[in-house]
């Protein structure tokens, strides 16, 4: 199993796209746009903020992406890798790839889990309840082993199993059928960041907010448990209006704060085309289709399978530990590269015009 250890220093946004002659002219320009978000071209901003989020919450700094790991989400990111067993299955990748983070989520999603569980507890009723089975008919077979008796057996039994079958099959199929119906809403549903072209949706009701990635201000935020702790999470608020978006994709109601500053680290990794995708499995199926990440794991000979090969088995016995000590030994706070770009934070106010009537 060729895994890197989290002692290993392998930091992929420290290998930046230098300009490959495969990746050179129309390769770049039919496939990224020209307002992508890159770290080592950041332009000029207006002044902008928000005060009262400053005073209540912490701004998170861009920059310096060291660690994109976020070990209480690995289970979940292998789980969805494994879907993608060939490079024939990424055609379609759904709600994560190489060119969209979508983080819509909505009533169905919710519902089609249930329904999943539903279906995982009708089968292990059905499978426990297969031994008290046996034992009936045994006895009735030493007993009383006459047709009456296995007739009245199957009417005793008969509304058990059929409610049984009802609920197996209402939730296999009805979880397949909900998953297609939650595929097209959330697919209608443009809310997310978008790597290929630098911008950040967020839908509100019928109406769509864009705008550039580089716009948004990151910030930890925090809700009660309810059991006298936090939760924590991350919130991008755009600089220049009210608009926000809850990056409650992948990352939910964390109890450690550090797992968001990877969070963090990991979205403005997928987002910056300076470097390739983030090393993490939800990615690993489409890192082939993305020009920069290509070119980047051509030149260090990089297993397209690493992720894929390690089952949730694995991780928890091999590698869990090693990434929770490195996420607790990590130091986020760092000064922000983007503040030195913007009027008011980095840069100088432009300066207003003094004119002055004389008389």
């Amino acid at each position: 199993m060729n895994l890197h250890s989290p002692r290993d220093g392998d930091n992929a946004s420290e290998t930046r796209f230098k300009g490959s002659g495969k990746l050179a002219g129309s390769a770049w320009q039919n496939y990224y746009h020209s307002d992508v978000y890159r770290s080592d071209a950041i332009p000029s901003m207006p002044p902008g903020g928000h005060p009262d989020m400053d005073n209540a919450f912490q701004r998170l700094p861009w920059g310096r992406n060291q660690n994109p790991m976020v070990p209480n989400t690995m289970e979940a990111q292998l789980a969805y890798a494994g879907l993608f067993e060939s490079e024939t299955d990424v055609e379609d990748g759904f709600p994560w790839g190489e060119s969209v983070f979508s983080v819509s989520k909505g009533f169905l999603s919710g519902f089609q889990s249930f329904l999943y569980v539903l279906y995982m507890c009708t089968a292990l009723v059905f499978c426990i309840s297969l031994i008290g089975l046996i034992f009936l008919i045994l006895s009735v077979a030493i007993n009383k082993p006459s047709a009456e008796s296995f007739i009245s057996l199957f009417h005793d039994i008969k509304y058990f199993y059929l409610i049984v079958a009802v609920l197996y099959f209402g939730g296999k199929y009805g979880r397949l059928l909900l998953a297609y119906l939650t595929d097209k809403r959330q697919r209608a549903n443009p809310t997310g960041l978008y790597r290929r072209e630098g911008l950040v949706r967020i839908k509100e009701g019928k109406t769509v907010f864009e705008a550039p990635f580089i716009e948004f201000d990151a910030y930890l935020v925090h809700t009660p448990s309810g059991r006298g702790g936090r939760y924590f999470n991350l919130v991008l608020q755009h600089r220049y209006s009210k608009h926000q978006l809850w990056m409650k994709g992948l990352l939910t109601d964390a109890m450690n704060q550090k797992e968001v500053y990877a969070y963090w680290d990991m979205i403005q990794q997928f987002m910056d085309v300076s470097g390739p995708l983030p090393d993490v499995p939800i990615f690993e199926p489409f890192r082939a289709r993305d020009p920069v990440t290509a070119a980047h794991d051509e030149r260090t000979g990089r297993d397209p399978f690493k992720w894929r090969k390690v089952t949730r088995e694995a991780w928890r016995k091999d590698h869990e530990q090693g990434w929770q000590n490195r996420l607790q030994e990590t130091n986020f706070h760092h000064p922000c590269i983007l503040d030195a770009h913007i009027q008011g934070r980095g840069l100088p106010l432009p300066v207003e015009p003094r004119g002055v009537m004389l008389a």
